[in-house]
Formats: structure tokens, sequence, C-alpha cells
């Protein structure tokens, strides 16, 4: 295998790292492409279809965390169903309108209208509950990163 390969595929799996960091960029999905088309050209010599599945099905977990730990952390900053869904369906919104903006925004208004309009709670009560949200939403950043550093260490100990 050539010296060229090696650092495109380095390449790649740095861009996947740094768009980890960005929430809703698919970046442990790149992790994975860029794992998957590396094993085909080295001919699954270094890179076993095992391995391959193992870091498919972190790819696959990796989807479910931003909406998962979001949910968990205005759940334990007190919000009520309404919350949870506003701050769902906010943080779809949220992206839709503006993305990089929209991503944090989204959840923590939704979250704050529904606790507001829908479960009727205070205003210092509804805000805890949209703080929480984005709390749950940066710690599961922070866990997508460590996902995506375990699959590319996980790699680079198997190329070397």
């Amino acid at each position: 295998m050539s010296d060229a390969i090696l650092i495109i595929t380095i390449v790649f799996l740095i861009i996947g790292l740094i768009m980890t960091l960005i929430p809703f960029l698919p970046g442990i999905p790149l992790i994975f492409g860029t794992l998957l088309i590396f094993a085909i050209i080295d001919d699954f010599q270094r890179v076993t279809p095992l391995f391959l599945l193992s870091m498919l099905t972190i790819t696959v977990a990796s989807f479910f965390i931003d909406n998962l730990v979001g949910w968990i952390g205005a759940k334990k900053f007190g919000a009520s169903k309404a919350g949870l869904w506003g701050a769902i369906l906010g943080g779809v919104g949220g992206v839709l309108i503006n993305p990089v903006v929209g991503i944090l925004v989204g959840p923590f208004g939704g979250a704050v209208a529904a606790e507001l309009l829908v479960s009727r709670r205070n205003l210092k009560d509804a805000l805890r509950v949209g703080i929480g949200t984005i709390v749950g939403f940066l710690g599961g950043s922070v866990f997508k990163l460590v996902l995506a550093l375990f699959m590319v260490a996980s790699f680079i100990t198997k190329i070397y």
C-alpha cells in the first residue's frame, strides 16, 4: 500500500474528528466510510470484516446520541413530556432554519416554549429545562468525540 493512501486516509479521519465536534454533521459516518474504503483498498489485510462490523455498530449508535443525551439532560433538569418533545421538535426546526445557530437555540427554545405553553410552568423552571437540554446536547457531542477518537485509535492500532 502506498504512503499516499495512508496520508489520504489520515486526512479524512482528521476531517471526521473535526466534524464530530459539530452536531448533526456526519463525522462518525465519515470515519467509518474511510475505514471501509481503506479495508477494501487493502484487501482486508489489516482491517478485518469483524473490526468493520464493530465500527459499524458504533456508527449506528452514534446516530441516537444527540437526541438521547439531550433528552436525558432535559429530564435531569426536570423536563415534562411536553418539554422533551419541545426540545426534540425545536432541535429539528432549529437545524432546518439555521444549522449553525439553530443547533443550540432550537432545542433550548423548544423546551422552554413547551414548558411555558403546554405544561404551564413558571419561567424559572422552563429556563432550567432549556439549560438542561443544552447541557445534555453538549455532553452528547463530547461523548461522540470520544467514540470517534476510539474508532481512529483502534484503526491506527490495527494498521501499525
